[in-house]
């Protein structure tokens, strides 16, 4: 199995044990590139299930925007942001492409602000059947670009 694909498969077990999408990918994302820190999953813990609950922009959409600003972003104002930005849209490129949008909401068909259709769907397995292939793209795609991206020179 690939490295990426590792990292993928490590997401997915790290939704399916309970880690929200964004947590899985930020967390698998950062075991991969060997960083440390107990504070990574708590700095994603608001964007999983489209922002706070809100159906929008996918947890694994961000989660993985997070890694990819962990390599390609900045520490202050004077050094650019347009690499990130390039890799990240590339990220939304293909994640819409594969799966027809980012957004959750419509990704999944779930209002997940309403907590009967969310108790509904936890115990339909839709998270487990619709959110979990999610998790496993983003944590092999942000894997596998983060490989390319430390390869290049500075």
């Amino acid at each position: 199995m690939t490295a990426d694909a590792e990292a993928g498969k490590k997401a997915r077990e790290l939704f399916l044990s309970g880690l929200n999408c964004a947590e899985s990918v930020l967390v698998a994302s950062m075991e991969h590139l060997g960083a440390k820190g107990d504070w990574f999953p708590r700095v994603a813990s608001g964007f999983g299930s489209g922002i706070c609950l809100s159906g929008r922009e996918c947890g694994a959409v961000t989660g993985s925007i997070m890694a990819l600003g962990w390599v390609l972003g900045r520490d202050d104002a004077s050094v650019k942001t347009e690499r990130l930005y390039e890799v990240g849209a590339e990220l939304l490129t293909d994640f819409a492409d594969k799966f027809g949008t980012t957004t959750c909401k419509k990704l999944i068909g779930v209002e997940l602000c309403d907590p009967y259709e969310r108790k509904l769907a936890r115990e339909q397995g839709y998270f487990e059947e619709r959110c979990a292939p999610l998790v496993e793209f983003c944590g092999a795609w942000v894997a596998g670009r983060l490989d390319e991206e430390r390869k290049k020179p500075a």
